[in-house]
């Protein structure tokens, strides 16, 4: 994945012309799948729509929203979060990292194991302008964390709540508007 980066950023720089994102609103909506790692891991997609503000050239920030539907309990989840992106090259394409800060909020019951908690996600990927110079399609790799206080002996009389983060890798694509 790494050789695959340079040579996408080797190949940016050949020569091409720069690409100017203007300043003003900017909006993006993007599909995403996490594959849960480690022992809390939990399989999920999702779809998210961000909107916000392109400050210059590198630096953007927005609110985002969406829906994820989680695989083994088809638990439906409500994401809301602050969004900073930054563009590293003003070429037709250019590597991003993009942070997202917020909580997430369950939609669907499930006393066992609720989905409400923390949402942060580093995502780092590849911007590829068209053009009309506000109009990008974007892949991203990431690391998803999520927070959830989870019963332990349910319903026994020695329950008690604990706080757990759900850790997964996630892949997105979107397309910037």
């Amino acid at each position: 994945m790494v050789a695959c980066f340079i040579s996408l950023s080797t190949f940016a720089q050949s020569g091409e012309k720069e690409f100017y994102v203007k300043r003003g609103y900017k909006g993006s909506v993007e599909v995403g799948f996490a594959a849960g790692a480690g022992e809390e891991g939990h399989n999920r997609g999702e779809l998210i729509m961000v909107n916000g503000f392109q400050f210059n050239r590198w630096l953007s920030v927005g609110i985002g929203t969406g829906i994820q539907v989680w695989q083994v309990s088809q638990q439906v989840t409500l994401p809301l979060f602050a969004d900073i992106e930054a563009t590293f090259m003003q070429k037709t394409i250019s590597p991003f990292a993009d942070l997202r800060l917020g909580y997430c909020w369950g939609l669907s019951q499930d006393d066992f194991l609720p989905k409400d908690g923390i949402y942060f996600t580093p995502t780092i990927g590849f911007r590829w302008g068209m053009k009309n110079n506000n109009t990008a399609l974007k892949l991203g790799v990431g690391y998803l964390v999520q927070g959830s206080k989870i019963k332990q002996n349910y319903q026994t009389p020695n329950q008690f709540t604990e706080t757990i983060f759900f850790h997964s890798l996630i892949a997105k694509i979107a397309f910037e508007f």
